[in-house]
């Protein structure tokens, strides 16, 4: 463990002797100080060799490189000496062409004045370095562009902007990009990830940004509409707009509202949201989404066509007994309706057959030797929905060509297929989905949507599936029927939907049920206690699961005694120990567990660098000295730097949130449900975690919060444009309307 030496912050001048190692995020080397010491120093910083910096922090003991300077917050050091500035202009990498000798000459005739002298006389400073006075204009060019950049990191960095950070804004904005963000701060907000408002507004009122500024009005705004779209809606009305703006900006005005609206208006006026009147209501949104839902009602409306493969004069009917004979009335209705027209949905829940269906759908198409291309949001999803239909699929992205920042398919390159068939739409935001159907030519190619309407929506905004499945817009089928194989285990998740939370199911073999409830704990704590005792004693001994494997612990949130956050570090600990006699380390208060060897870790954002996509779940097989990883995701291993952008995107994965584990399955899902998240709890969330599992579901809490959470319908029906672009009334008018099979079990 480090032991601190020093209490109160310290600040030590000097230039940077030595780098021993330098990420984005962290560094280690040495520093000679203003005093004429050598000392060792390691922090969150970024800093190369030859630079002169302010560093504040504390003297630390390390267990392995024993004293040194636990950097906390840099600055660059803008006030040289001549030995300084000599050293600088002769080492610094930016500026060429300046050996020591010309460099002490320049140090030694201006000194402090040679700001002033490079910017307003180059020719005394030609004359004084004996350099030609190209050169020096070339230094001047470097030495203003080098000098604004470390005014800037200095600046900001006492805002908490790392070096990273600021240099990126610098790329983005250019050198000037310190006289922008002072005069709108907000900027940050526009233009660095992982800065909110609410982070920003704390900076801009630090620098003296009035409360009542129309630059914080606007931002303001901006970080409300965001916040709607976070929740899932694509609109906000007009007066709710004002409202919530006014409650998070709390100006000591009295006209606040006026100037709200004011400010709503400018931007409304120049395009950075949109204004729809309907029904008397002004909806405001982003124009953006706006714009993609209109596209996709457009599209939809459009999509009521017949399948540009197959004619009305076939006999469809015996094709589907031919082809798939086992299929149920209601899985025969469904094929039969994406047979017959260009878009078609079927909807299902756990048990419904919705994979065999699509899998009668693939063979009948490549018996006609037609493409079939099938493809899911999650690389998760993909590959399950390969396994069963054996069938290769791939994500949506990688269909269209995502590349990190842009899609490389669009309307002139459309996707090559007969039919494309995407499973799990309910985890399809707008924005996919828009850009999903403009690279398909409806005139050749036929769409299948397929999902589970009762599952959560997506995490980005919209939810395309429940408004298709509410409006009937496109000819759609929802199976209903569990199919008889489907086993308690799907029974009893099923019955989550009416409300019920069945009792513990009887054994299907020796030892092992497949549906467990067990709601005695009111206290988190214990149950957390039960949970750490089930993968202790029993899941793997009794049960006879592999515990990183084939176990999932799902929750609903991140944070206390029953969130990923504590479970994760909790879980870490046990299964390090039990499977590897290996002891974690406890992490500090408000820092995230060390990765070990063998941790279960997911990814959380998109890389394409590394070809590793969101929710894709890896164990980590190589650790090297300088904390730089393998992690094997799907048999392919892939390497970390440490210190990376891309160490930040991941997190250990023994326990997950239920909307992060959607698309997937597990041989065991462990769910935790407690009146401590009611605020969180309706049946969706509890049918979605249960139906993770596909051998066995341990539903684990307290009696009234998982009864509350199965009782709970969601009301917080998400506000979107297709949804109301999407007429109910001409549900039915097409020749084939939606089936809808009753429930049969």
């Amino acid at each position: 463990m480090r032991r601190k030496t020093t209490r109160d912050q310290v600040t030590i001048r000097g230039r940077v002797e030595a780098v021993f190692y330098a990420g984005p995020r962290f560094s280690a080397g040495r520093l000679a100080t203003s005093s004429g010491e050598e000392i060792q120093f390691a922090g969150r910083l970024f800093v190369r060799e030859h630079e002169p910096v302010v560093l504040r922090g504390h003297w630390i003991i390390h267990p392995k490189y024993g004293r040194q300077f636990d950097v906390e917050a840099m600055e660059y050091d803008l006030e040289l000496d001549t030995d300084g500035l000599a050293h600088y202009l002769a080492n610094h990498p930016e500026i060429k062409g300046i050996g020591p000798v010309k460099a002490r000459l320049i140090a030694e005739r201006f000194g402090h004045d040679f700001d002033q002298a490079l910017l307003e006389r180059s020719e005394s400073v030609a004359e004084a370095a004996k350099l030609p006075l190209a050169a020096v204009e070339r230094l001047r060019d470097e030495w203003q562009k080098t000098r604004e950049v470390n005014k800037a990191i200095t600046w900001l960095a006492a805002f908490g902007l790392t070096h990273h950070q600021v240099t990126s804004l610098v790329k983005k904005l250019g050198n000037n990009v310190l006289g922008m963000l002072k005069a709108d701060p907000y900027l940050i907000v526009r233009e660095v990830r992982g800065f909110g408002f609410k982070r920003v507004d704390k900076i801009a009122r630090k620098m003296g940004t009035p409360k009542e500024h129309d630059t914080r009005i606007r931002a303001g705004l901006l970080h409300c509409v965001e916040e709607s779209l976070n929740d899932g809606d694509c609109w906000v009305e007009y007066e709710e707009l004002v409202d919530r703006a006014n409650t998070l900006l709390v100006m000591d005005v009295l006209d606040s509202r006026e100037r709200i609206e004011k400010s709503l208006d400018a931007l409304i006026e120049d395009g950075s949201l949109s204004c729809t009147s309907w029904g008397g209501r002004f909806l405001v949104a982003k124009p953006e989404i706006r714009r993609m839902e209109e596209d996709l009602a457009a599209t939809l409306a459009n999509g009521k066509q017949a399948n540009p493969h197959f004619d009305d004069g076939d006999d469809l009917r015996s094709l589907i007994s031919r082809v798939a004979p086992q299929l149920n009335q209601g899985q025969r209705d469904a094929v039969y309706t994406v047979l017959k027209n260009s878009i078609s949905v079927i909807s299902g829940g756990a048990g419904s057959g919705k994979t065999f269906t699509v899998s009668a759908v693939t063979n009948i198409f490549e018996e006609h030797e037609l493409r079939v291309v099938l493809s899911a949001p999650t690389g998760k999803a993909a590959k399950r929905l390969e396994q069963v239909v054996g069938h290769s699929a791939s994500t949506i992205h990688r269909l269209l060509g995502f590349n990190g920042k842009t899609y490389v398919r669009g309307p002139e390159d459309p996707i090559d297929a007969d039919v494309i068939i995407i499973d799990e739409v309910s985890m399809v935001d707008i924005p996919l989905a828009w850009h999903l159907f403009r690279t398909i030519d409806l005139e050749r190619t036929a769409v299948v949507l397929v999902g589970d309407h009762n599952q959560l929506p997506p995490v980005g905004p919209g939810n395309m599936l429940r408004d298709l499945t509410q409006s009937r817009a496109v000819p759609m089928v929802l199976l209903d029927t569990v199919v008889r194989q489907a086993g308690v285990l799907k029974e009893n998740c099923i019955a989550v939907l009416s409300g019920e939370i069945r009792k513990t199911s009887e054994p299907e073999d020796s030892s092992r049920r497949a549906w467990y409830v067990v709601d005695q704990f009111t206290d988190q704590t214990d149950a957390q206690r039960f949970l750490l005792e089930l993968f202790e004693n029993v899941l793997d001994e009794r049960l006879r699961y592999d515990l990183r494997e084939d176990v999932q612990v799902l929750t609903p949130t991140h944070k206390g005694p029953l969130g990923t956050k504590s479970l994760n570090t909790e879980l870490q600990r046990l299964i390090q120990k039990k499977l590897w006699d290996v002891e974690a380390p406890v992490p500090k208060p408000g820092r995230r567990p060390k990765f070990l060897l063998h941790d279960k870790v997911i990814q959380t954002r998109n890389n394409y660098d590394l070809g590793v996509m969101n929710g894709a779940m890896g164990n980590v097989i190589r650790i090297d000295r300088d904390g730089s990883m393998a992690i094997e995701f799907d048999g392919v291993p892939v390497d970390i730097e440490s210190g990376s952008p891309n160490m930040q995107d991941l997190q250990l994965a023994y326990a997950l949130t239920i909307h992060k584990a959607q698309g997937s399955e597990f041989p065991c899902a462990i769910v935790v449900v407690h009146k401590a998240h009611s605020f969180m709890h309706h049946r969706n969330l509890l049918y979605t975690g249960v139906t993770r599992a596909r051998k066995t579901a341990v539903v684990i809490g307290d009696r009234w919060g998982i009864q509350n959470c199965a009782r709970k319908r969601r009301q917080d029906e998400r506000k979107t444009f297709l949804s109301l672009l999407l007429i109910p009334d001409q549900a039915g008018t097409t020749n084939d309307p939606a089936v809808s099979v009753e429930l049969q079990i």
